[in-house]
């Protein structure tokens, strides 16, 4: 009976052991998950303090940051960077003498463009051109007017719109060699629609004998849309012609008696993959042709009161066949564009030629194709052939042809 007793005051002990290490266990699990909850209560609490910090800084930001894009009372305005470079290899064989090749940097061009407002934006392009152009500032101007608005105010030193000079060759139009004009000059321009017109005034590089501004010029354009047609034409007068890039090299006197004003007119149409560009620019009339000039030289009279006469030749300003030239160039080229090997490609001919412009160094013809394959982005690869034809002998030229083969790669960025 005692051993009964016995075993069963051992057991309850050992229940009631069992119960209070069992209990010891729950308790020191809930103190462990009331340390946690702290913990991770604490955590949350400075993690929302974080976040309303940075709100609080979003929202500053937000009201900063004005309808341009620009933080207020920061002075840097929005700019864009771009270039564009040109390596060129040829091989040329002239109307006259031995063949030759060459490697040349054909383009490095470096341009900025920023819009410092609503209303007010600025461009500076760099150009360097190896054996043409050394490094120079080739663009400077400023521009008004609401951003892509109806009109806009342009002054600063820019290619006036005289002429479009639109290709898909590696050579430049003959129509450019004769028309493009950089000067410094102020703008204006109207657009509604598909119309749009310019006007400009500058001072021109000829020297007439009045150093003002009083050279000016116009431009007209209308684009529009027929069916699966695009269609732009251009139609643009100057008051000087002569101040063209290429005929300003090209005068052999400064002092132009007069001005010869110009035209250009030019379309492009489009339809799916196939564009046909035509362009003419012409002088209006003949440059002043060579003089016979005849001057008098007075004697000293105390040895016999006496007037010599004296005949001198002036040469013409711009000459052709033994007279002033009136200059003129027009340019017809189709282009073609598909995929070439998963790549876009064009391909384009071009027939083009020139009047009374052997004085400019253009051949009276040229036949050209050109072949570009945009090898990588904003990378193009170039092939091109130009067979050119000279003015006759009896109009001061050779009458004989000339090949040029240019391979050309042009990195856009």
């Amino acid at each position: 009976m005692q051993q009964t007793t016995l075993a069963a005051a051992i057991a309850a002990a050992l229940t009631w052991q069992g119960s209070a290490l069992a209990d010891s266990n729950v308790d020191a699990r809930l103190l462990r998950l009331e340390e946690r909850l702290e913990f991770l209560e604490k955590r949350v609490e400075a993690q929302a303090v974080v976040i309303q910090s940075r709100d609080q800084r979003i929202a500053e930001l937000e009201a900063e940051v004005g309808q341009d894009g620009q933080t207020a009372g920061d002075w840097r305005p929005g700019l864009e960077l771009g270039g564009l470079l040109e390596l060129e290899a040829s091989h040329y064989r002239p109307f006259r003498g031995d063949s030759t090749s060459d490697l040349a940097v054909a383009t490095a061009e470096l341009d900025l463009s920023a819009r410092v407002n609503d209303w007010v934006s600025g461009d500076v392009s760099l150009l360097y051109e190896e054996d043409e152009t050394d490094l120079e500032v080739d663009v400077a101007s400023v521009s008004v007017g609401p951003e892509d608005g109806p009109w806009q105010l342009q002054a600063g030193r820019f290619y006036l719109p005289f002429g479009v000079f639109e290709t898909h060759m590696v050579s430049d139009p003959l129509t450019l060699e004769i028309g493009e004009t950089r000067e410094t000059a102020v703008l204006a321009s109207l657009s509604t629609g598909g119309l749009s017109a310019v006007v400009y005034a500058f001072n021109g590089t000829n020297d007439t004998g009045k150093d003002r501004i009083d050279n000016w010029g116009a431009a007209l354009t209308y684009g529009t849309s027929i069916d699966r047609f695009g269609i732009n034409g251009t139609l643009g007068y100057i008051n000087d012609i002569g101040d063209s890039d290429s005929i300003q090299d090209s005068l052999t006197r400064n002092r132009l008696q007069s001005r010869v004003p110009g035209w250009a007119a030019s379309g492009l149409i489009e339809s799916g993959p196939f564009t046909l560009i035509g362009e003419y620019v012409t002088a209006t009339r003949a440059f002043r042709g060579p003089l016979w000039r005849l001057s008098a030289v007075s004697v000293d009279p105390a040895e016999r009161p006496m007037v010599d006469l004296d005949w001198s030749l002036e040469p013409a300003e711009l000459g052709y066949c033994y007279q002033g030239a009136r200059p003129a160039a027009w340019n017809l080229e189709a282009a073609y564009g598909f995929a070439l090997a998963g790549k876009s490609a064009s391909l384009a001919l071009g027939y083009q030629g020139s009047a009374e412009a052997l004085a400019l160094e253009l051949p009276r013809r040229r036949l050209i194709t050109t072949l570009s394959v945009e090898v990588l982005d904003g990378t193009a690869l170039s092939l091109e052939w130009a067979h050119d034809r000279d003015y006759d002998r009896r109009d001061g030229g050779t009458g004989r042809s000339a090949d040029t083969v240019t391979t050309q790669l042009a990195v856009e960025f």
